[in-house]
């Protein structure tokens, strides 16, 4: 075999100067690339591609987290939050950037007025009740890598009695929050937003989640806490820098600790002029128009609002033709400790088959669009129907995970507290009594609250234990058309015992109430909380201990379900299920 003969490059003008010209660019892209990798500490065997600026485009939210995502670093490099608790961050590390939302009119006529704002936030901070989890903020200064806010004198205070009269004439305090700095070994700069809420955590979050009254109910769990987030006054989410900087000094803020928006009730009678997109149509067709519903606040705890004109005649008319051959005997979803149910529950009901026409998803979306809920946490649209003497005795639509402890898919579907029923919208699709009259000597039918509170932050008559008075608080009459809405969370996310409600019995021959309602979670299931969680053993055994020695000497002072009756008395069942835990939890309700 004739040896290959070197290779020789073709003879002719700038042979030579070519290679050479070849040469010195690939040792400049060596030099650059070495250079680089030292810089940002990248890997050279497999460089990270280019990040764009977090606030320019879409991050992934909750509800998407189902698809499937690239591997994340390993739980050492992970960026945590101040609860060390590992945050859930996209491959690209990119948050969320709308500008059609910005461009909006409900945007663009938001108030930006500072000195209109600080006294919007003095009412809103000093209700006369507990609304723990939310927190009115001004924005005062706006800059390309730092901004301002003011916060109202009792943000970041330990919570107090309502009753107390709050003489402190202090003004709102300012918060400076940086942006555009490089956090650790991560080679993208911390946005604006990012640095916000990592301030606003470091001065509030020693107050927050804390004991209040005993009718918001703690998770006996130790669960991942949900995410704090940012809204518009008329909740829409602020998620970047671009939307902090469109709003800009004197607009308000709403922090809600829970992670989702509530509307706030500011005062019982005031009312919120509501626009609502109306969609006609399954998704694709054209055809957007607005609906103005006005709310009316009728409670502050628990958050009830009625709605004027929410359906029309039509819609009403359509989801009884829908359910009236569907219908079936209610239901009920039993608790550990539930008894006898056959008497609390007498109505009939049959549910929509969700997104199942286009009637029936406009009408979803209405009520997901009114309290700014994403659809995704929604459930089906349920219809009921109370005949002459049919009622709902006093309940509640959350699902508490202190009384599922035997229960492990129920507290895998709360997700041990992290999840619930947020949002109820109840729409009347007939009214009992075209006069609208109501009360105690009228035809019935009403929507009660028993345990809610007046004007003055007290129970319009001390709860009796009664779960059938449906005139002891406050009571709303069935008018065709109209919704009422009321949430069973405060804003940190909590559940609120205040949402106690139900349905009165119709008084009058041959008239029927008839109704519906939109169920709407806070979250919806996340793989984040998809996780079994301990209970806070250590604060339950000592309860246990002391009720344990508080009985010593005492025959037959014993707890039917030691394990259990602990929490349940400690999450305030001694009073809110009287009879059953006198009987089965004598002890650790004292009454032996």
């Amino acid at each position: 075999m004739k040896d290959k003969k070197p290779f020789k490059p073709a003879k002719g003008k700038g042979g030579k100067a070519s290679l050479l010209t070849i040469g010195g660019v690939v040792a400049a892209i060596g030099l650059i690339y070495v250079f680089s990798s030292l810089y940002f500490n990248l890997p050279r065997s497999a460089p990270e591609p280019p990040r764009r600026r977090t606030s320019e485009v879409p991050r992934r939210r909750d509800s998407d987290a189902s698809r499937p995502v690239a591997s994340k670093p390993k739980s050492a490099d992970r960026k945590r939050d101040v609860l060390g608790v590992p945050l859930e961050e996209d491959p690209n590390g990119v948050v969320e950037s709308d500008d059609s939302k910005r461009r909006s009119s409900e945007w663009t006529s938001l108030p930006r007025s500072l000195p209109e704002c600080i006294k919007a936030q003095e009412e809103l901070m000093t209700i006369p009740v507990h609304w723990p989890g939310f927190h009115a903020l001004c924005i005062e200064t706006m800059a390309e890598t730092h901004m301002s806010v003011l916060l109202h004198r009792r943000s970041g205070q330990r919570i107090r009695q309502p009753e107390v009269a709050d003489v402190d004439p202090s003004p709102p305090s300012s918060l400076r929050a940086e942006g555009l700095r490089f956090p650790g070994d991560t080679p993208r700069p911390q946005m604006l937003i990012d640095g916000l809420i990592e301030q606003l955590k470091a001065k509030l979050l020693q107050h927050e989640f804390q004991p209040v009254d005993n009718m918001i109910s703690t998770s006996a769990y130790d669960f991942p806490p949900n995410p704090w987030a940012l809204f518009t006054q008329v909740g829409n989410p602020v998620l970047s820098d671009e939307d902090l900087r469109s709003l800009g000094p004197g607009a308000a803020l709403y922090l809600y600790t829970g992670g989702q928006f509530i509307w706030p009730g500011v005062r019982i009678g005031h009312k919120t002029r509501v626009p609502i997109p109306i969609t006609h149509g399954t998704e694709g067709e054209s055809g957007l128009t607005h609906k103005i519903v006005e709310m009316t606040t009728m409670s502050l705890r628990p958050t009830v609002m009625v709605l004027s004109g929410f359906l029309t005649e039509a819609e009403c008319a359509f989801i009884k033709d829908y359910a009236k051959s569907r219908m079936v005997p209610s239901g009920l979803a039993m608790m550990d400790s539930s008894g006898d149910s056959k008497d609390v529950r007498t109505s009939t009901q049959t549910f929509m088959e969700r997104s199942g026409s286009a009637q029936i998803r406009a009408l979803e979306e209405r009520a997901h669009n009114l309290t700014r809920l994403p659809y995704d946490n929604g459930e089906n649209i349920q219809v009921v129907r109370y005949e002459k003497g049919q009622k709902y005795g006093a309940h509640r639509d959350f699902f508490n995970p202190n009384d599922y402890h035997k229960q492990p898919a129920m507290l895998r579907s709360v997700e041990y507290g992290a999840r619930n029923r947020l949002a109820t919208v109840f729409w009347y699709l007939q009214s009992v009594s075209e006069s609208g009259e109501s009360g105690p000597n009228g035809p019935g039918g009403e929507t009660f609250f028993p345990r809610a509170l007046n004007a003055e932050g007290r129970e319009y008559n001390p709860w009796n234990g009664d779960h059938e008075d449906c005139y002891r608080g406050l009571y709303v009459p069935p008018v065709r058309g109209n919704a009422v809405l009321f949430y069973s969370m405060v804003p940190d996310g909590r559940l609120d015992e205040r949402a106690l409600h139900g349905g009165c019995r119709p008084r009058l021959d041959n008239v029927e109430k008839w109704g519906a309602n939109q169920w709407i979670w806070n979250h919806p299931h996340r793989k984040t909380h998809s996780g079994t969680y301990p209970r806070k053993v250590d604060s339950q055994a000592k309860r246990a201990a002391a009720a344990q020695a508080a009985a010593a000497g005492k025959p037959g002072c014993v707890d039917q379900d030691p394990e259990n009756c602990a929490a349940w008395a400690a999450s305030g069942e001694c009073e809110k299920n009287a009879a059953y835990m006198a009987e089965a939890c004598k002890a650790s309700c004292g009454k032996c």
